[in-house]
């Protein structure tokens, strides 16, 4: 019986044996290349004047009308740095980028006031398909006359005020005229969102549960004084805010109302939906 048993371990001691130097001598697997992570998440990036690079960048605006009525303005930058926005009494267009100072449309003439823009996305990848797409995206609204309105009402024909265009700009839905909103901006802002709204999300303020951490949060970025002071009173709108979202070493002097006329004038009648 001893016999017998080293019969049977003698081949799998072989065997073993085989396997071991087998395994010595062959080349060594090539370790898996690590699975790309997802697009990493840039930094906010707020702008006040055009450059090449920014095609896709939203830009805010205070327009006078001839009237003397003051008006909140988007438009979305272009890779030729001219402006493509909804324009009252003109409707979907594109025109030169005006920084301060008059734009005429059918012999109306418009005062127009840049406050500043902010790339929409925070990813490159959301920037590549916004900028590929977006000459063809703009080319739809103008080859379509597409009139300006502020509230468009049942039965009327279809027609976009500043923020309806840029909405569908930004997020085209399954039609044309459908916006397709993604769903951390409704479910923080809620299904009737508006300029304001856009403005919070873009600066990735959205998912913070208050006020209070938002201002914290928008203390610590990067902003043009212009933008940082319009987004603290709108978050705030009282002169505390001001103190809560400047940083201490650049801390501004003066009321926001004197620095950000422009959009507080306007804010509560002009703030327009998505």
């Amino acid at each position: 019986m001893r016999y017998l048993s080293w019969l049977i371990a003698l081949p799998l001691l072989q065997y073993a044996l085989f396997s071991s130097l087998s395994q010595a001598a062959a080349p060594a697997l090539p370790v898996a290349a690590p699975v790309a992570a997802a697009d990493a998440k840039l930094a906010i990036h707020a702008v006040t004047r055009v450059a090449d690079g920014q095609a896709g960048y939203v830009h805010y605006f205070l327009i006078t009308h001839p009237d003397g009525t003051l008006e909140e303005q988007l438009g979305i930058e272009l890779e030729d740095q001219r402006i493509a926005w909804s324009f009252p009494g003109a409707g979907v267009i594109v025109s030169e980028f005006v920084y301060n100072g008059l734009l005429d449309i059918a012999g109306e003439r418009f005062f127009i006031e840049h406050l500043h823009g902010i790339r929409p996305f925070r990813t490159a990848a959301e920037m590549r398909v916004l900028r590929n797409e977006l000459n063809s995206r703009v080319a739809f609204w103008i080859d379509n006359d597409t009139p300006y309105c502020v509230f468009r009402q049942p039965g009327e024909s279809f027609c976009l005020n500043c923020g309806d265009f840029v909405a569908r700009i930004l997020f085209p839905g399954s039609t044309p005229q459908l916006v397709g909103l993604p769903k951390e901006f409704t479910r923080t802002l809620g299904d009737m969102p508006t300029t304001d709204d856009l403005l919070i999300y873009m600066l990735g303020l959205h998912n913070l549960p208050d006020a209070k951490s938002r201002l914290q949060r928008l203390a610590s970025l990067k902003l043009p004084e212009s933008l940082r002071l319009d987004v603290a009173a709108m978050l705030q709108p009282d002169n505390t805010a001001l103190a809560s979202a400047t940083p201490a070493a650049t801390a501004a002097s003066g009321t926001p109302e004197k620095k950000s006329r422009s959009r507080l004038a306007v804010r509560k009648t002009q703030n327009k939906k998505l």
